[in-house]
């Protein structure tokens, strides 16, 4: 599992690269981070649905939701904004 995940985020070896280099790389695997973080929102999003409508809860899922895209998307936005 440990493999998996340093090959999905490019951990290998830093040495002998320049600084913007390393920099790139962490840069490059928090966006992927990111990226497949708001890949499992959505899905969260589709179970939440699909849960709520199968169940016949009495609540609309935006209940759950709608805070859950509207703090990533703030995290999201704050990352990208104070990035550089």
């Amino acid at each position: 599992m440990r493999a998996l995940i340093r090959r999905g985020l490019r951990l290998d070896s830093e040495t002998g690269l320049t600084e913007e280099e390393r920099q790139l790389r962490h840069r490059r695997r928090i966006e992927t981070l990111i990226f497949f973080c708001w890949g499992l929102i959505v899905l969260k999003c589709f179970v939440v649905v699909w849960v709520v409508h199968h169940y016949a809860m009495p609540f609309s899922p935006l209940w759950v939701i709608a805070p859950t895209v509207g703090f990533a998307f703030l995290a999201t936005s704050l990352y990208y904004w104070l990035r550089d």
